[in-house]
């Protein structure tokens, strides 16, 4: 008879025997396979931690004097590991056929200048970022030529979104610029009266570094927050950009969000790990020992075998197939349950709190079948292999005289 059908039946026969190997191999498998699911999407989290948290370096000036050049941006746009960089550059201009906010008469230039500010992204950094003002009307400019302007010097001027603005430099050079939005801070009645034109909220306007530098005397940038990659370069980027910058520029590291959210994967994973290598070492010794206690009883059934010429080799495959025909029906069933017990234990690991802001997706997929499917079967083998050691070195008829004593 063929070893697979005398694998078969021999399952048919035992049943309690297989009841139980099926039991310790579900339980097995059902956690092998949730804390694979769990380190793989902890994993996921983790790059899509690294995406959504944002973690910079910003790099500010010392020194007016010293802006950041475009040529330093451009290097330190080619270091291995920089995503993006957001540029920020501050310029006064003069006003061409419009009123600015003032209230007092000074004569100073600086009362009759309205400030510039640009970034490459309003929306990421700076004030608008940061919650100071807000944009109600309108998007942020896109083109190199549009601005934000405040809502109340909108109407000062009955200015409408589209229209167009003339600046002008202190070289005389006239610039258009398009208005793409209004904003407001929500602070422009606290200004007291001696604030200078320039520097009050309401004549502040926010375009494109294009448009900051074209007013500006001296080009450059006053800070530049330069976007990585993998949080994990931070520090590697920092020193970077402080050998390319010198003292020119003060640093700041920006990763207090991506440092908060990853903290608790790294516990659970820390955990997971470990419950990982119980479950594998503690499945592999108890399959061992019932494997080894079971083919004790079988070591007749296998001498007679042996004896009637069957090969050594092919008494291993039957025992191996008997274990591999309950590992896959064990299988079935971890699997059909694995995403509920996978998310009972993602629950148990993670407090609530923890759960909604770590973007965790437990699904068992193809690849966590597959592992697991490598790891049983190299468990089952090292078992069968251990219990029918001491059977097939035995010489048979040695073992059918002691069975008959």
């Amino acid at each position: 008879m063929e070893f697979y059908k005398r694998a078969i039946r021999y399952l048919a026969r035992k049943r309690s025997k297989t009841a139980i190997l099926f039991l310790v191999l579900f339980v097995a498998e059902t956690m092998i396979l949730c804390t694979v699911t769990i380190l793989r999407a902890s994993e996921e989290a983790k790059s899509s931690l690294q995406e959504k948290t944002k973690s910079k370096v910003i790099a500010e000036i010392s020194d007016k004097d010293h802006l950041i050049t475009t040529e330093d941006i451009n290097a330190i746009f080619n270091f291995d590991g920089v995503k993006d960089i957001n540029k920020m550059a501050k310029s006064q201009c003069c006003p061409v056929g419009f009123r600015l906010y003032t209230g007092n008469q000074d004569s100073t230039k600086e009362n009759s200048q309205a400030q510039v500010v640009s970034y490459d992204s309003l929306s990421a950094d700076g004030p608008f970022a940061e919650g100071q003002i807000r944009l109600i009307k309108g998007d942020f400019p896109e083109d190199k030529n549009e601005i934000v302007v405040n809502q109340n010097l909108a109407e000062m001027n009955q200015w409408e979104l589209g229209d167009t603005v003339l600046l002008k430099n202190d070289a005389g050079e006239k610039i258009n610029a398009v208005i793409s939005g209004l904003y407001l801070s929500g602070t422009e009645s606290k200004q007291t009266k001696s604030t200078l034109a320039v520097y009050r909220i309401e004549n502040t306007i926010y375009g494109m570094p294009e448009l900051a530098l074209k007013l500006q005397r001296q080009k450059g940038f006053e800070s530049a927050s330069v976007y990585v990659k993998n949080p994990e370069q931070l520090t590697s980027i920092e020193q970077q950009i402080s050998r390319k910058l010198g003292k020119k520029v003060e640093l700041t590291k920006s990763d207090a969000l991506y440092r908060q959210m990853e903290q608790p994967l790294k516990q659970v994973v820390r955990v997971v790990k470990l419950m990982l290598i119980l479950t594998i070492g503690t499945a592999a010794i108890v399959i061992t020992l019932l494997l080894c206690m079971w083919m004790r009883a079988r070591k007749k059934e296998t001498a007679v075998y042996i004896s009637l010429g069957e090969n050594k080799g092919t008494i291993f495959l039957q025992i191996l197939l008997e274990g591999l025909l309950v590992f896959f029906m064990a299988t079935v069933i971890s699997v059909l349950s694995g995403n509920y017990m996978a998310g009972a234990l993602k629950k148990l690991l993670f407090t609530e709190n923890q759960i909604s802001s770590v973007p965790l997706e437990i699904g068992i997929r193809v690849a966590d079948i597959g592992w697991l499917a490598v790891v049983g079967a190299g468990i089952l083998l090292i078992a069968v292999g251990i219990s029918l050691i001491p059977i097939l070195l035995a010489n048979p008829k040695d073992t059918l005289s002691e069975m008959e004593g």
